[in-house]
């Protein structure tokens, strides 16, 4: 509800106007003079309107107004008179009173004039209130910005990482502290201000002011860029590695690049020290592993040799002699074939592709194990099919490629188990399987098995080379692969080779 004051020293048009605005809905308080009124508005603040006569014993309705205008409260005045005349109309319009009435007054014009008085009072309160609040938030937004901006200027003060600033002129308009340390500079003077080409050596000036020259054309199209082993001169005149971090923003129109400089120098010779500690290692065991392979080999060829020169070696030991000589070196020709192949896979690809029927060439390589014992102990299940299915591979390819699967299965067999080889043709394709019962497969040791070097068996007992070899052929030639494996029951090797028109 809103509440008006009414000022005026007759105490009948008091009374009379509070009882018409009464009955439209206000409350009314009123007093015979303006010293009284200012006090009930200066006490309660709380009044929409004031209603005053202009001429009263002490101080006027004029003064009142005036008052109010210089206190720049937001409080309507509408002034009364029974004696209009040009001097208190200029004063109430000087003063900026709402409006100015003549007495006797009329009452539907009362009311209307209140009511807008009221109205304009609300959508004044509206807007002071939105202003005020638009005062507040940004005092608030200016302090975050400044408590922002120091937290920003802190944290790019205490990164070890130089922190550079350039605008589209390629001019450095900003530093931090670390880039004072990095590039060995006694002072911001000393940089600020500089073209950028002041980092860059002048064996590297031209490629770098063109890099960045590309970046400030793109920056539209791209906010950031990151770039590697760049590098950058100090002041002494010293070169060093850096990755710099490059992001472009526009500020009041004008485009800026900061840099984030982190010098690699040491960087890189730990980490070429550390790969080259690592290759020491790795080639300490791939040496030790295969080294052991060779001697063990050469041993058994070693003792039978002997054995068999003597003169009482009966014809038997000497077969045997021959037979394991013979199974040795098939085993160091097969580990030399493994080594040969080992990262050269465009030497796989160079050799010239031929048309293999797939049975008989399996057929062949197995007679060959057969002639050298190399599977003796195991049940090898192969019945050659009387199709000719022919793939375009090269036969040595498929020979190393199926002879590292075959003795693969017999070591999971401990070569005392059954190997099944089986083909089957299908719509443009013929799947070979190779099967073992043997000791299978975690998921742990499968998805490392074609990792070079990769073995589960003893030192001196394995390479870990053959699958590698295996999967190099297999990619190489695009061949399907897969695998299945269970612990404690077998795995099962299929390759789906493309058959040849």
């Amino acid at each position: 509800m809103s509440k008006i004051l009414i000022i005026d020293d007759e105490e009948e048009i008091r009374i009379a106007l509070k009882r018409i605005l009464s009955r439209e809905g206000y409350e009314i308080e009123h007093c015979s003079n303006v010293e009284e009124g200012l006090n009930l508005i200066n006490k309660e603040d709380n009044f929409s309107l004031v209603i005053s006569d202009i001429l009263m014993s002490g101080l006027s309705g004029i003064d009142l107004i005036k008052h109010i205008s210089e206190s720049q409260q937001n409080l309507p005045v509408i002034l009364m008179t029974g004696n209009p005349n040009l001097s208190s109309a200029e004063s109430a319009v000087r003063y900026k009173a709402f409006d100015y009435l003549s007495k006797p007054v009329d009452r539907l014009q009362l009311i209307n004039v209140v009511k807008s008085a009221i109205d304009s009072k609300i959508k004044k309160d509206v807007e002071f209130e939105r202003y005020h609040q638009s005062e507040l938030m940004e005092k608030v937004l200016r302090s975050q910005n400044l408590d922002l901006n120091r937290q920003n200027a802190a944290i790019i003060n205490a990164t070890s990482d130089s922190v550079i600033t350039i605008n589209s002129n390629l001019e450095i308009i900003s530093i931090n502290n670390s880039t004072l340390e990095l590039f060995k500079y006694p002072d911001y003077n000393a940089i600020i201000g500089q073209k950028v080409e002041v980092l860059f050596s002048e064996q590297k000036r031209e490629k770098y002011l063109h890099q960045i020259k590309l970046v400030v054309k793109e920056k539209k199209e791209k906010k950031t860029i990151n770039l590697t082993d760049v590098s950058l001169i100090r002041s002494d005149g010293n070169s060093f590695l850096t990755d710099i971090a490059i992001c472009s923003y526009e500020i009041d129109g004008d485009i800026y690049f900061t840099g984030v400089i982190r010098d690699v120098t040491q960087k890189k010779i730990m980490v070429q020290q550390l790969i080259d500690s690592e290759r020491r290692a790795f080639l300490s065991t791939v040496a030790a592993s295969i080294g052991h392979e060779i001697n063990n080999s050469l041993t058994a060829i070693q003792g039978f040799t002997e054995m068999a020169i003597k003169e009482n070696a009966d014809i038997q030991l000497k077969n045997r002699a021959l037979q394991v000589t013979m199974n040795q070196m098939q085993k160091l020709q097969a580990l030399t074939a493994n080594l040969l192949l080992l990262g050269k896979s465009k030497s796989i690809t160079s050799k010239e592709s031929e048309f293999i029927n797939l049975n008989k060439s399996i057929t062949s390589i197995l007679d060959v194990f057969k002639e050298t014992a190399r599977l003796k102990y195991c049940q090898i299940i192969w019945q050659e099919p009387t199709d000719e299915l022919n793939i375009h591979m090269n036969f040595d390819q498929f020979n190393v490629l199926l002879t590292n699967l075959l003795l693969n299965a017999a070591d999971a067999t401990e070569n005392a188990g059954t190997i099944q080889i089986l083909v089957e043709p299908q719509i443009h394709f013929v799947l070979l399987q190779i099967k073992d019962d043997g000791i299978g497969m975690n998921d742990e040791i499968k998805a490392k098995i074609f990792e070079p070097y990769f073995t589960t068996k003893e030192l001196g007992k394995g390479t870990g080379l053959g699958l590698f070899v295996v999967k190099q052929i297999i990619d190489e030639h695009n061949i399907d692969f897969k695998i299945d494996s269970v612990e404690n029951v077998g795995t099962t090797f299929e390759l789906r080779f493309k058959l040849a028109n």
